[in-house]
């Protein structure tokens, strides 16, 4: 199953100074609201040619190389490493700025280095103990370590901070859901759909709740829901998917993978999933979307492997199908 990320956000940084680089601060922040990242670091690398002390240049350069659409995994780290050191710099530049110890918390975040992610919040929060971003954050780097009753007080910090903060509840009802609290997840999620009635992560994240709760068509109705506010949105129909199958809703279940396919190429899951629900009935299907797994994902090639192996006897076809269902039950 694909671990759902926390969103964790960052803030952009302006120029206090002003003549030529003001303007061409000016400029690059009318480039990233367009989603012009690119070009918008080239012109935030030239002020820091002009100015090699401007901190809010750096900082607001590693936000923007964070958010780069990377071509593969390679790419990705790459990008993140620029924005460490621009974050770093920033900070030997600026050492009491809340916002780029925010930042650099957050990337930490990501790549699951959540002590150091931790450290860093502390800072922020000691610049800024009222900023409650920094305390969403450090409630999600404590959940992941399976912190929880400590992540719930930064969580309930920040709600005090500001009682409509769409991030707090997608984080804390996160943060719920993966350590095993499904109704309260449930209900974070209903008040995010609340306050957006249009987003439709909130309504996938509390289908998921939903599942674990047993409550399977409250989940589909949610999926449905998310489907329709975001057609291009895959992971509903991923888990649509397989909410289907183990029900016995084999035609339909397939549907809705090819849907989620077809919206998510390169997501080796999903190419999995179709292969356990096409292996007895079409063994040969199967064993090409095992192989475009492989392919996908050559970390777990030897699973992949496995299965290819498992399409030649019955035998093996049922386990595929048998070991998919009791996948599904547990998660």
């Amino acid at each position: 199953m694909k671990k759902i990320l926390y969103f964790c956000a960052a803030v952009l940084f302006l120029s206090a100074c002003g003549g030529q680089e003001a303007s061409m601060f000016s400029k690059a922040q009318r480039l990233t609201n367009k989603g012009e990242f690119q070009k918008a670091i080239q012109i935030y690398s030239q002020i820091i040619k002009n100015n090699p002390e401007s901190y809010g240049a750096y900082a607001s350069r590693g936000l923007l190389y964070e958010r780069l659409i990377p071509k593969d995994a390679e790419e990705l780290q790459k990008n993140r490493r620029y924005a460490e050191k621009d974050y770093e710099r920033a900070l030997e530049l600026n050492f009491k700025s809340p916002e780029v110890f925010n930042n650099l918390a957050a990337l930490y975040i990501d790549e699951g280095r959540n002590t150091d992610a931790i450290l860093h919040l502390n800072q922020a929060l000691y610049y800024r103990p009222d900023y409650a971003l920094a305390l969403i954050n450090r409630g999600v780097a404590k959940s992941k370590r399976g912190e929880i009753a400590s992540a719930l007080i930064d969580f309930d910090a920040a709600e005090k901070l500001d009682k409509n903060s769409a991030l707090l509840y997608l984080n804390r009802g996160l943060a719920f859901l993966e350590n095993g609290y499904y109704a309260s997840a449930a209900d974070d999620f209903a008040y995010l759909t609340e306050l957006q009635p249009q987003n439709a992560r909130a309504y996938f994240e509390r289908g998921r709740a939903f599942i674990k709760m047993e409550y399977y068509q409250n989940a589909m109705d949610d999926f449905q829901i998310a489907m329709a506010i975001r057609p291009d949105y895959p992971m509903p129909y991923y888990y649509a998917a397989q909410l289907l199958f183990a029900r016995g809703n084999i035609d339909e279940a397939i549907a809705y993978a090819q849907q989620a396919k077809e919206l998510a190429s390169n997501y080796a899951p999903v190419y999995d999933l179709l292969g356990d629900m096409l292996a007895l009935a079409s063994p040969v299907e199967a064993t090409q979307h095992y192989l475009a797994a492989r392919r996908l994902d050559p970390k777990h090639a030897t699973k992949y492997q496995q299965k290819i192996k498992m399409m030649t006897t019955e035998q093996g076809r049922r386990k595929v199908v048998t070991d998919r269902l009791v996948d599904i039950e547990k998660h």
